[in-house]
């Protein structure tokens, strides 16, 4: 009796299964972009495909968009195009619907998007491209500009570029502007590459140019105090730490 009542219990389950996995199997539709925008949200713009899969035994599928009927695709692969241009602008509905070889019918998930004129869509792009573009900028002004304006290396004395040449109100010497200092006004933010330090400076006129140039030539020129020696004096004199 327990063998008879395990059976009837296990035959229950099996054919409780049969029709929830008959249910399982319907109309899955898809839509992939061929041509066209399609944004982060709802909006498309083009030319667009269906595609319809379903239990093996389908046998014809009709593709609707709203209540439009757009397409009868009668063996596989069950798919359509069409093109947002042949519709007025506005949200649309999309599905389809199956007939299998029994005679029966399945109806597919609906698919919903905002169709665009070939206006709005360009709109949209420029909304979508401009954001990224300065984003871009911005990474390729702390790569390259940034570095530069940070940048420790001494200048050529009497060379200024096309900027021109600023002297520096913290140590007085001449260097030359960059073109990507900040701008204030009649003035630049910039960086002196003698002293290290940030200043709001202007192009400097020949004359004060020379003077600063002057200023440096007398820093780099030896004195009494410092007298130059020679590469021989300095190898006799470094031979006498050797073994």
């Amino acid at each position: 009796m327990k063998k008879l009542a395990l059976f009837v219990v296990l035959a229950a389950l099996f054919i409780a299964v049969i029709p929830a996995h008959a249910q399982d199997a319907g109309l899955t539709l898809s839509m992939s972009r061929d041509f066209g925008y399609a944004g982060f949200g709802s909006d498309i713009e083009g030319l667009f495909s269906l595609r319809a899969s379903g239990p093996s035994n389908l046998q014809r599928v009709e593709f609707y968009v709203d209540s439009e009927l757009i397409g009868n695709v009668d063996e596989e692969p069950f798919r359509v195009q069409f093109t947002t241009k042949d519709y007025a602008p506005g949200e649309r509905t999309m599905y389809a619907l199956g007939y299998l070889s029994d005679g029966s019918q399945l109806r597919s998930n609906e698919i919903t998007r905002i169709f665009l004129s070939a206006e709005q869509a360009r709109g949209k792009m420029v909304e979508l491209v401009f954001p990224i573009l300065g984003v871009v900028l911005a990474v390729t002004l702390l790569a390259t500009v940034v570095p530069a304006m940070l940048s420790s290396k001494k200048p050529q004395r009497g060379k200024y570029g096309v900027s021109g040449g600023a002297v520096c109100p913290k140590c007085g010497l001449p260097y030359p502007l960059r073109f990507f200092s900040f701008n204030m006004g009649a003035k630049k933010f910039d960086r002196c590459p003698h002293c290290g330090k940030w200043s709001l400076v202007r192009r400097a006129s020949k004359e004060d140019l020379a003077a600063a140039e002057a200023r440096w030539a007398a820093l780099d020129a030896p004195t009494e105090a410092t007298p130059r020696i020679s590469r021989r004096d300095q190898q006799i004199d470094d031979s006498r730490y050797e073994n």
